[in-house]
């Protein structure tokens, strides 16, 4: 797996010890983590709308954790950051984070290499 990145958004190289330096595991763990987490920014934004702050929790701590797997680690801190928010019931903080984890996790959804 070849990849290099400046940003500080990502650390692949924490990722592949996760997955005992398999990259071949590792790409597979990021293919499934771009379809998955696609589908939980969706469920986020749907739980917003509806004001169902707790869904949003769940959601938000699902998407950290996948993040946190892959090296996506700035998706990790703001879906982290939107969880903390949930969780204490800020509708407004929770609507303002959602729009930064939508976009870094989409930055790495267009960003990591899944072979």
């Amino acid at each position: 797996m070849n990849f290099n990145d400046d940003s500080g958004r990502f650390d692949l190289e924490s990722a592949l010890e996760r997955f005992s330096g398999d990259s071949e595991l590792l790409g597979e763990a990021i293919a499934i983590f771009k379809e998955e987490a696609a589908r939980h920014l969706v469920n986020i934004k749907l739980f917003l709308t509806d004001g169902q702050i707790h869904k949003v929790v769940a959601e938000a701590h699902t998407l950290k954790a996948e993040c946190g797997a892959v090296g996506a680690v700035a998706a990790q801190f703001l879906s982290g950051s939107l969880e903390k928010a949930a969780l204490n019931i800020d509708h407004a903080a929770s609507q303002e984070l959602f729009l930064k984890v939508e976009e870094e996790v989409n930055t790495a959804i267009e960003e990591l290499p899944d072979s």
